[in-house]
């Protein structure tokens, strides 16, 4: 019997995704077997670099089919397309480095027009507002994130490993980091190099009671680290550049993402954690073209330092610039950025999703636009009579403008994940890995909930008959969403119990059962954070899985789709 995650072989992975374009072409029109006419003749890098003209779609069904032949290769992680995925990432990433540098020259040279000077005065106005004053670090919550930093690899990034690891930072954050470390003095003591400074401090004192508040603050010895540039999946053509942050960068980092995030709410009602409001005013777009939905390529690499001094209080520019890793290592020594944060900066999203807010905002004001005004990182929702000054303001404050992917007319609109078509959604499955049992059922499911029941049952036939499980909708995917039966055991009858049992595979979390030097720190950790991280109960989680098992559910659902 095969293994429910078990990978199967490229030619598998490839005919299964042969067989769904052929039947996405007897499903459509023209258009879809245009597309899979390139799967048949092995033209996949042409599939991928196909362009959809939105305007010129009168099909529906055509278009809808078409996208999904379209979506089965454009994000795929495992194909061997015959081009270099990193090269291109790291050649992106520099070019934006000099877009940053060309900004940086250009804005404190003030070569901006006077239509976008207003846009930049009101922005400021903006933010300000949004703002406020810069909070004390004691006003931030800090908590890490899951990934990795310079001195704690990915495998093993738990809270407990980073508590453990030697205090790391870079050297931008050095000046201020005994305010931030007050806030945490029980990690700082716990750290190996706090211990040792501890010691002799209690040598020289005989007690931590002291007058000299900053002898106890800066006590700690701190590794300084730059930057790590490493590159994870994105799609078929390209990885995704990341910066990875010193230990102490990320955790202060973070808190201050938190902090903008309130902030955003409460002042003007923009919920970052919440990408449904993004989803509907596309789709009123799609109707009646009130709206205009725009997005930027490399918007993360693009936000320059004197774009961000441009825009934000002289006091917040530099709070934030303290908190940065100006300098990355490479194959050829370290090396500056003249960008002011990148992916990795645990608050490049916020700050990213204020520039943009603020910018898009002042447009509307400028114009007397009507409408809402909405963000997520850098997706932005416009009136579509503010996009000619919108598009021209992030032009010449250094961003770049995705015509591909940006809409002010016709009948299509995307933003946040939702595709709309003449307010019907027409989002496809987007396929990233190479065929399994547990990437079936996941297709499977997609194509059931969405109506498209040739398309599930192609992927059912794929899949292991003696290894099919099958349950209701709502439970996640490691079932078979379709007809099933629920099992009682003797006690709920008599008990007059009316749900019953399903199986369901479920994914092994990834612990790591480790001691470390400073596991005593973790409970007030996790007091702190309130909840944890991940788990709250198992302080061991770390990223990805180890292994599936197959887990009983109880429920009351009695139908596929609901109760």
């Amino acid at each position: 019997m095969s293994n429910w995650t078990d990978i199967r072989s490229p030619e598998e992975s490839l005919r299964f995704l042969q067989e769904v374009s052929s039947l996405l072409s007897d499903l459509g029109g023209p258009l879809t077997r245009d597309l899979s006419q390139l799967v048949a003749s092995g033209r996949y890098v042409d599939l991928i670099n196909f362009k959809f003209d939105y305007g010129r779609c009168d099909d529906l069904r055509d278009l809808v089919c078409a996208r999904q032949v379209h979506a089965l290769f454009a994000k795929q992680e495992w194909m061997d397309l015959g081009m270099n995925p990193r090269k291109v990432a790291e050649e992106k990433f520099w070019k934006m480095e000099e877009k940053c540098a060309e900004t940086n020259a250009a804005l404190d040279a003030c070569r901006v027009t006077p239509d976008v000077w207003k846009v930049i005065h009101l922005s400021r106005r903006i933010i300000k507002r949004i703002l406020g004053p810069v909070p004390n670090p004691k006003d931030l919550t800090f908590s890490f994130g899951p990934g990795a930093t310079t001195n704690v690899k990915g495998r093993i990034a738990s809270p407990r490993a980073k508590i453990s690891a030697r205090l790391a930072c870079s050297r931008e954050i050095l000046p201020v980091v005994g305010r931030f470390l007050a806030e945490v003095p029980l990690w700082a003591w716990s750290s190996q190099g706090g211990r040792d400074s501890l010691e002799r401090f209690l040598e020289r004192t005989g007690s931590v009671d002291s007058d000299d508040e900053s002898e106890l603050i800066f006590y700690p010895e701190i590794e300084v680290h730059a930057g790590k540039l490493t590159y994870v999946p994105k799609d078929a053509r390209s990885l995704r550049p990341i910066v990875v942050e010193p230990t102490l960068n990320g955790i202060f980092q973070k808190g201050v993402g938190g902090y903008l995030k309130d902030r955003m709410l409460r002042c003007v009602g923009i919920n970052l954690r919440d990408q449904t409001r993004n989803q509907r005013l596309a789709c009123e777009g799609s109707v009646h073209g009130g709206y205009a939905t725009v997005d930027l390529s490399s918007a993360s690499d693009t936000v320059s330092i004197s774009v961000v001094r441009l825009l934000l209080p002289e006091i917040w520019f530099d709070f934030l610039s303290e908190l940065t890793t100006g300098e990355i290592n490479t194959p050829n020594g370290p090396r500056e950025l003249h960008k002011f944060s990148s992916m990795g900066n645990g608050f490049t999203f916020e700050l990213e999703s204020l520039l943009f807010y603020s910018i898009a905002k002042a447009v509307s004001e400028l114009l007397d636009l009507e409408g809402e005004v909405s963000i997520i990182g850098d997706d932005i929702i416009i009136n579509s009579r503010g996009y000619t000054l919108l598009t021209e303001a992030l032009n010449q404050l250094g961003f770049i403008v995705n015509n591909e992917k940006s809409f002010w007319q016709g009948p299509f609109r995307e933003s946040c994940g939702a595709d709309w078509f003449n307010g019907n959604s027409i989002r496809p499955f987007y396929a990233k890995k190479a065929l399994s049992e547990q990437n079936l059922y996941i297709f499977h499911n997609y194509m059931l909930r969405n109506g498209e029941r040739e398309l599930a049952n192609l992927a059912l036939s794929w899949t292991n008959p003696a290894m099919r499980l099958w349950g209701p909708d709502g439970y996640g995917d490691g079932h078979l969403v379709g007809s099933y039966d629920l099992r009682k055991t003797r006690k709920l009858r008599r008990s007059g119990w009316e749900g019953g049992f399903f199986d369901t595979y479920s994914m092994r979390p990834n612990r790591i059962n480790k001691r470390y030097g400073a596991d005593w720190v973790y409970p007030s950790y996790s007091v702190y954070t309130r909840s944890g991280e991940r788990d709250p109960t198992d302080p061991d989680i770390v990223r990805g899985s180890c292994g599936y098992a197959k887990v009983s559910i109880y429920t009351l659902a009695t139908t596929i789709f609901g109760c």
